[in-house]
């Protein structure tokens, strides 16, 4: 099944999608955690690995980068894409110098002190800001901590250009504040340029912080995509437990294929039997396709776009028999596999 995860911006939280979350029941919603990880690869990688499966992911502003980058590593688990207040330009000039006035204020004076200063521009300068939001926004700043706020920024500066790997293919939804200044409406008409696909929501008297100023509106908009997107996405692997070998994913799984018939050679096999890993690194495989790869883990392989007429040349090298390799598939042991899938019997 779909899981929809939701992934907050710059020190932010549940508190911004506990709208949507709602609104999005009754599909499985995980909150992502980005407080730990040190740049927006690493996020994305560690969100990949936490959350297996079937995705469909919402980001919100720094999360929006984080959701662009999963895209990019692993479309084929990416069942829609939902980017809210955000942009893919590269680290503009002089950003890191006002980055860094905001790092050292916030390690001076506190995470209270930051909120003052950096939320009010986050809002809708159109009207005068709920005083019950901004004590609840305080209180979400408030739970980080400086070193966290410092890691974000610091994973920020270091962003990737998102608009020059931007290929995702799948469904897409963009939702910007009209009074969004921060991530403003024309930096996601450049998203739409970039994916035609994209479908691009605008709401009104709305800021940066639109899921929570106008949380309705922003939840029913979310929901109603996601679940007409989970639904049509639910037809994609149409044999119960059978990956599909579609585009996206013989696109994820190209590295892992290529490696696999590098095994065609006998330097190829040779390399391999000396020293594994070094041979896996002449591969840009993603480090879920390495580690299926060392642990024999077919099932998985297949998952990660490994097309099983070339990852069996593995099998030739270690060498594993075929009928392990379908009682792995089967997720059945030998046995088992043996005596219900192949009519036969094993014990006498």
């Amino acid at each position: 099944m779909t899981t929809v995860l939701l992934i907050p911006g710059l020190v932010s939280d549940h508190f911004v999608w506990d709208a949507a979350r709602m609104a999005l029941s009754p599909l499985p919603v995980a909150i992502a955690d980005v407080s730990t990880q040190v740049s927006i690869p690493d996020m994305a990688r560690d969100l990949l690995a936490r959350h297996p499966g079937r995705l469909m992911i919402a980001g919100h502003s720094m999360g929006g980068r984080v959701a662009m980058e999963m895209a990019r590593m692993a479309p084929g688990r990416i069942a829609g894409m939902a980017l809210l207040n955000t942009g893919t330009h590269p680290r503009r000039e002089g950003e890191e110098a006002k980055r860094q006035a905001m790092i050292d204020h916030a390690h001076a004076q506190g995470m209270a002190a930051l909120a003052a200063v950096w939320l009010p521009g986050m809002m809708n300068a159109e009207a005068v800001p709920d005083p019950s939001l901004m004590a609840d926004l305080t209180a979400m700043v408030c739970r980080m901590t400086p070193e966290i706020h410092e890691r974000q920024l610091r994973a920020l500066l270091a962003r990737p250009d998102a608009a020059a790997t931007l290929a995702y293919k799948g469904p897409m939804l963009l939702i910007v504040g009209r009074q969004d200044q921060w991530s403003p409406v024309a930096q996601h008409q450049d998203i739409a340029r970039l994916c035609p696909q994209a479908r691009l929501e605008i709401v009104e008297d709305a800021g940066h912080f639109a899921p929570v100023e106008q949380p309705a509106a922003v939840a029913a908009l979310l929901a109603n995509w996601a679940h007409a997107v989970v639904a049509a996405d639910a037809g994609l692997d149409r044999i119960p437990d059978t990956p599909l070998f579609d585009r996206p994913r013989s696109n994820n799984g190209y590295a892992l294929n290529k490696m696999a018939m590098g095994l065609s050679s006998p330097e190829g096999r040779a390399a391999f039997v000396a020293d594994e890993p070094a041979y896996l690194d002449r591969f840009a495989l993603t480090p879920d396709q390495r580690a299926a790869v060392l642990a024999r883990d077919w099932a998985e392989m297949v998952r990660l776009g490994g097309n099983l007429f070339y990852i069996l040349k593995i099998s030739a090298v270690d060498p594993t028999a075929i009928r392990a390799i379908g009682a792995a598939q089967a997720g059945l042991s030998l046995d088992t596999f043996l005596d219900t899938r192949l009519g036969k019997v094993t014990n006498g």
